[in-house]
């Protein structure tokens, strides 16, 4: 297979633009108000975040990559593109919402948004490359692990939250 090193890039500056702004905000949250919340059974520590998300997102660029290079209909690989967009897109609204303005309840909409659109980026995904739906499936269990999270939270700090 020949590496068209152009959507290679694409896909990567997406991914990891979104990586890096969404970074930002959680940077803010965990040295500002984070560690004071309750946390649920099952939270990893702080440091495990960066590890996983960086390699999740590594994933998810190849995955896309994949996805796009396979596909032979233009209209599905247009499709694909948008929702893999708004995926990034509502990843960085989800950072914004939850580590930046504390806003837990609006956090948990937007997660439960991109699970949605995660499941259907997945089967796009599992219909034009197993190997890109296989490179995907970590990711999506993660971010349903982050919804868990989230709802949790909110639960175990009573949709109360206070940043100083």
């Amino acid at each position: 297979m020949k590496i068209n090193y152009g959507k290679l890039a694409y896909c990567y500056i997406l991914v990891f633009a979104a990586m890096a702004i969404g970074g930002y905000y959680n940077d803010f949250g965990i040295q500002n108000w984070y560690d004071k919340l309750i946390k649920p059974l099952g939270t990893p520590p702080n440091l495990v975040f960066p590890i996983v998300w960086t390699a999740l997102y590594a994933m998810i660029g190849a995955a896309f990559y994949l996805a796009l290079t396979t596909e032979q209909s233009e209209k599905r690989r247009s499709r694909l593109n948008g929702w893999f967009i708004g995926m990034l897109f509502l990843h960085i609204v989800w950072s914004y919402a939850f580590f930046f303005a504390g806003q837990l309840g609006i956090a948990l909409a937007v997660v439960i948004i991109i699970d949605i659109l995660s499941y259907m980026i997945l089967m796009e995904f599992w219909s034009v490359s197993k190997a890109a739906a296989w490179l995907f499936i970590p990711y999506f269990v993660w971010i349903l692990f982050a919804t868990y999270l989230n709802a949790a939270i909110i639960n175990l700090n009573s949709y109360v939250i206070v940043i100083e």
